[in-house]
């Protein structure tokens, strides 16, 4: 037993020191700014040859860049981001997915988009920010994808990883779920065992509920050698642990250093079609190093995470009026 001890300690890699994090993270930041476009977004790219169900752009990747990498980027490179996201808000104070407004609002892109202005440092309504995501609420809930009626508010449209998407946006605004809200989601999490409607893998939601400080234990985190040559989804499963190994830190670091070879990796999807992006994956990586570093023992405290620490509200009012509970019509 002692032998086999031995020869694990021998064999696991070397603890990465603080200063070669440091180093990826600033190499990450760097590179993730030159991917910016002239308009302020980052770029999403659908996947080569498959057939897309509809037209997407810049706006959830720029939210979902900007949200998890807004304390390494340049003030410049947040003005023009947030600025691109504010010219996308309806006049509902909503945002929907496409740039010409053919898809209804959807509860994803209006989460992210919120989120990522707080993170940015900008003055958000937050009152109007939060009665915008409870416009998504269904009746016992959990959260709708779509703001419309008929087939779009069907509920086989409803997905973990935009729920859970939603409860951090709230928390973000400044707002305590409710208990009611905060089942629903965990209850449409718990159902689930893989990849969800609107995302490409069951590594999207660890991350996504971990972040909604929602567990799941039963998720299967793939081997070390199924995420070799996968830095976004070695950075999903990093962030959804709460004290990274020494050997996903290698891994992540040695990929950091291999960018030039990185593959195309499908991060959301429609009906058909798939999208994905380099800046998006930069972001993940970006957000996988600097978790480390907050979460590794290297003598330096770690840092409290807001999403680490939910409040729940004893209410049972109807998070979409705040008024007690009437039935709603949800088609």
């Amino acid at each position: 037993m002692e032998s086999a001890s031995i020869a694990s300690r021998l064999s696991s890699p070397p603890v990465p020191s603080m200063a070669e994090l440091e180093r990826a993270v600033a190499l990450s930041a760097n590179r993730l700014a030159e991917l910016q476009e002239p308009d302020g977004g980052f770029p999403l790219a659908a996947v080569a040859s498959e057939t897309l169900g509809s037209p997407g752009d810049s706006l959830f990747s720029t939210a979902t860049v900007i949200s998890l990498a807004a304390p390494v980027l340049s003030a410049e490179c947040l003005s023009r981001g947030t600025a691109y996201i504010l010219s996308r808000q309806n006049q509902q104070g909503l945002w929907t997915w496409d740039a010409e407004a053919l898809l209804p609002p959807d509860s994803d892109d209006t989460a992210c988009c919120l989120g990522a202005l707080v993170r940015a440092g900008v003055n958000v309504d937050t009152r109007a920010g939060i009665r915008a995501l409870r416009k998504f609420w269904r009746w016992r809930g959990p959260f709708r994808t779509w703001l419309a009626k008929g087939a779009w508010n069907a509920r086989r449209r409803d997905d973990a990883v935009v729920n859970c998407n939603v409860l951090w946006a709230l928390r973000e605004l400044g707002a305590a779920p409710s208990r009611a809200e905060q089942r629903a989601v965990e209850r449409i999490v718990a159902k689930q065992r893989d990849a969800t409607p609107y995302y490409c893998s069951k590594g999207a939601l660890a991350w996504a509920a971990a972040r909604a400080a929602i567990p799941t234990p039963y998720l299967d985190r793939p081997s070390e050698a199924e995420l070799a040559g996968r830095p976004l989804e070695c950075a999903l499963w990093m962030l959804a642990t709460p004290v990274p190994s020494t050997t996903a830190i290698a891994q992540l670091l040695d990929l950091v250093g291999k960018q030039s070879e990185w593959k195309a990796e499908p991060w959301v999807r429609g009906n058909p079609g798939r999208w994905e992006s380099r800046a998006v994956t930069l972001a993940f990586v970006l957000a996988a190093l600097r978790h480390s570093i907050d979460r590794s023992s290297f003598g330096s405290e770690a840092l409290t995470d807001r999403t680490q620490c939910p409040t729940v509200c004893e209410d049972e009012s109807d998070p979409a009026t705040n008024r007690p509970r009437q039935q709603i019509d949800d088609g």
